[in-house]
């Protein structure tokens, strides 16, 4: 895989610290991993992160205990890290925030029943807020090297079809197909498919969400391919519609035509 420029992750902690007061809290304790990972660089399945007007704590379980410290390092973050059972999470949480008055959760990411545990026996004296997007609407918009790594993923997904399409016309399998097109995609450097791929050959094509299936590719047939790759957590997603040789009826045909005229004028309007 190619060199990609740094993130600029140390600033992203500053940019969210500016949003707590038009959320109206005064702290935010965020349990969506993503958001997680893009403040901190922490790619670990388990964290809590707590964010205050002049600190910060990333809180995980003892797996993670060399690698929360290695990966916020590289990021350049300024954050404590606290390693606990659940027991221990609780009380890190708790001393973390004592004192704040207005904590907010992540209202599409918490459970009610976690809300209520939260409030009731982590920070039973602080007021819950509900927020949605305070990270999200950072992660809009992107600098040069989140682009790059979309731009990589991009790369890596087409460079893989490209390896793998010549299958199309040995009648293998769909479900083959996207086996050795999955592990083009890992092999080319991803860290895995942004979804599972769909491969929808001949009738299938019609299903919008169809699931790779036993059936054999024919000739003249038209095949849906809609995958993509992940670059350092950074997704592809593009669509694909091939045929194999030439298409087998005037119907079909037609609609490869069709459809050509449609993105060429596409294009010309853009």
């Amino acid at each position: 895989m190619v060199a990609l420029p740094m993130m600029d992750v140390a600033a992203r902690l500053d940019r969210l610290r500016q949003r707590l007061a038009d959320a109206g809290c005064d702290a935010v304790l965020l349990t969506n991993l993503v958001n997680v990972r893009y403040l901190t660089g922490f790619t670990g399945s388990a964290a809590l992160l707590a964010v205050l007007p002049d600190d910060a704590v990333l809180v995980t379980d003892g797996r993670y205990t060399f690698q929360a410290a290695e990966q916020i390092k590289a990021a350049g973050v300024d954050a404590r890290i606290e390693v606990g059972g659940l027991s221990g999470q609780r009380d890190a949480v708790s001393l973390a925030l004592q004192g704040v008055v207005r904590v907010g959760l992540e209202a599409t990411n918490v459970t009610w029943a976690r809300q209520r545990t939260f409030a009731t026996e982590w920070l039973p004296d602080a007021e819950m807020v509900a927020t949605e997007n305070l990270v999200e609407e950072l992660r809009r918009v992107k600098d040069d090297g989140e682009v790059a790594r979309i731009a990589e993923a991009a790369r890596i997904a087409d460079a893989a079809l490209a390896a793998v399409r010549h299958r199309l016309v040995e009648g293998i399998t769909e479900e083959d197909f996207a086996v050795e097109l999955d592990f083009e995609i890992r092999r080319l450097g991803a860290a895995g498919n942004s979804f599972e791929s769909i491969v929808a050959s001949g009738p299938n094509g019609a299903k919008p969400h169809a699931r790779p299936s036993d059936r054999r590719i024919g000739p003249g047939e038209l095949i849906v391919l809609d995958f993509g790759a992940i670059v350092d957590g950074y997704c592809s997603d593009m669509t694909r519609t091939l045929c194999v040789g030439p298409p087998a009826s005037d119907t079909l045909q037609r609609m490869v035509d069709v459809v050509a005229e449609s993105q060429a004028a596409g294009v010309d309007a853009v």
